[in-house]
């Protein structure tokens, strides 16, 4: 292989990896975004029906973007501790999801959008964890 072409295909994969690392950050920032969206449209809802979509929802964009990096830690290792604290506070925030979700399905509408306030709190708590 020439010395040029050998250049160019090593240009050609650094830009690959930067725009996969950009797309993956693009991806939890929509996520994130997806959860906050959903949140409203729980916060809204008057039915049990309207309020379990908006928290299944809420679930998977929180599922999803457990899988993936945020832009900060996008070439952190698996087992950095930083990248450890984002997946924890993404399961915290899972976990109270399906907690609330638990009300709406009992029929406690009212109870679980009170409970559901926590959701709130726990994505703030996690920027804030992150941000340190």
């Amino acid at each position: 292989m020439k010395t040029k072409d050998f250049v160019s295909v090593g240009i050609l994969c650094l830009s690959l990896t930067v725009s996969s690392v950009t797309v993956q950050a693009n991806e939890v920032n929509m996520y994130m975004g997806a959860i906050t969206m959903s949140y409203a449209r729980f916060n809204a809802a008057q039915t049990v029906a309207d309020a379990r979509k908006a928290l299944a929802n809420m679930r998977t964009a929180a599922v999803a973007a457990r899988a993936q990096k945020p832009s900060a830690l996008a070439n952190a290792p698996t087992n950095n501790p930083k990248l450890k604290v984002y997946q924890s506070e993404i399961d915290r925030l899972i976990a109270e999801i399906d907690k609330t979700g638990k009300l709406v399905n009992a029929g406690k509408l009212t109870e679980a959008k009170t409970e559901g306030r926590k959701i709130l709190q726990l994505r703030d708590e996690g920027h804030a964890a992150m941000k340190h």
